[in-house]
């Protein structure tokens, strides 16, 4: 069986694992040669044009690395099923010596366990390369809705999930260009949803401060520090106020935002939504195991689907 899954899917396999050794090597290249883009933008005064070409270059990459599992679903997961069923070729494998189960198990897990693989080749890669870039940019992961979803091991999930979606609406639709084509559409705003609902996987802290412990206005949604969601400010009456509009309270014509100096002399007090970094493990796992759930419940309907067919 593992030959047989292996003689129908190596071109696929071999061609998304080239992609993907394409796409870690570029983004390692990148990241590569920060370190000393940082020294040079530090020592010549802000001459960072050799950080800013990186960070360009490093945007760019990341944007169609979260292409990537949406092309395993359509182009690797869709036809998986979709094309055997439409083709007839399905009822000659499903009356072999070989039974239903152990057929389909072999096949998705197999190419499950690749796409995991590669999953954790990327989310290896992000990992890595990202703090480089963070040290200087505050492009972290964590509060990044374009990193966040190719660091850690929430990659592994992701692409598990994506081939399963792609498998299990070929089994269901049993064409290959409608399924190609809803495949596409559930994968995006299945993905999108996701995003959305990241923010409230965990419920944020909430802390109020003085100007001792006020952190910096403004500051990076995505931070070595956590994720911050919002910063407002409260009055004396406790009313709420926006960065601008207590900015304007304060009347220093230096700082548009407030600053400590501002909150000891008017008596305001900063407000801060925001999650601490050592949240992070817990987003990543709470994420990842969303789509292995999911995952699980598509090779459940899979299973039912294909051996109870004629």
């Amino acid at each position: 069986m593992l030959w047989l899954v292996w003689r129908q899917h190596r071109w696929q396999l071999l061609t998304v694992a080239a992609v993907t050794a394409a796409y870690c090597g570029y983004l390692i290249w990148v990241a590569w040669g920060v370190p000393a883009a940082i020294d040079e933008c530090r020592t010549l005064g802000g001459a960072c044009d050799a950080f800013n070409l990186a960070k360009s270059r490093w945007d760019s990459a990341i944007l169609v690395g979260n292409l990537l599992p949406l092309a395993a679903g359509v182009f690797w997961g869709a036809p998986l099923l979709a094309r055997e069923v439409e083709q007839g070729t399905i009822r000659l494998v499903l009356t072999q010596s070989v039974s239903r189960r152990g057929w389909l198990s072999v096949k998705l897990g197999v190419l499950a366990a690749a796409a995991g693989v590669f999953g954790v080749a990327v989310g290896l890669t992000v990992s890595w390369a990202a703090p480089r870039l963070g040290s200087l940019s505050n492009d972290w992961p964590f509060g990044n809705d374009v990193l966040f979803s190719q660091a850690g091991v929430v990659p592994v999930a992701t692409w598990v999930c994506a081939l399963l979606v792609g498998a299990a609406l070929g089994a269901g639709v049993r064409r290959l260009m409608p399924t190609v084509a809803v495949t596409l559409a559930v994968l995006v705003l299945g993905f999108a949803g996701l995003v959305a609902l990241r923010p409230h996987l965990i419920p944020p802290v909430v802390a109020v401060a003085g100007a001792e412990r006020m952190m910096p206005d403004p500051w990076f949604e995505a931070s070595e520090r956590g994720w911050l969601y919002r910063v407002s400010y409260l009055d004396s009456g406790g009313r709420e106020l926006t960065s601008t509009t207590a900015g304007e309270l304060c009347a220093d014509p230096a700082n548009s935002y407030p600053t400590a100096e501002c909150l000891a002399r008017t008596g305001l007090r900063q407000r801060a939504v925001y999650q601490p970094l050592d949240r992070y493990v817990w987003f990543q796992a709470a994420e990842a195991g969303l789509l292995l759930v999911v995952s699980a419940g598509l090779a459940l309907a899979i299973r039912r689907r294909l051996v109870n067919a004629v």
